[in-house]
């Protein structure tokens, strides 16, 4: 039985806890937010809260800070980066169905 725990989505972290975790100021995941690299959700009382995915976003775009891009810049190649592993997963899965439906 899966738990939230499983979750990687589930929206578990604060901003000050998902700051503290990843070594920036609160500032530095707003900013990710304006640029629409990170969608936190929100608690009942307006508040953002980060889940597992959100925080290896936001540590890699951190990453890419830290080797001089601008946070523009840094925001654009994560989401790049993402969108390249999500279509390398679905071209896998179209050649297995593929080598299923001719064998």
């Amino acid at each position: 039985m899966a738990s939230i725990f499983d979750d990687a989505n589930y929206p578990a972290y604060t901003m000050s806890t998902a700051a503290g975790l990843l070594g920036v100021q609160p500032g530095f995941l707003r900013s990710l937010g304006d640029g629409g690299l990170l969608h936190p959700a929100r608690s009942d009382g307006g508040h953002r809260r980060y889940s597992r995915h959100d925080l290896a976003m936001a540590e890699r775009a951190r990453q890419v800070v830290d080797t001089g891009m601008n946070l523009a810049a840094a925001c654009r190649i994560v989401q790049l980066e993402y969108e390249v592993a999500r279509l390398e997963l679905e071209l896998a899965q179209a050649r297995a169905q593929i080598a299923e439906l001719t064998a």
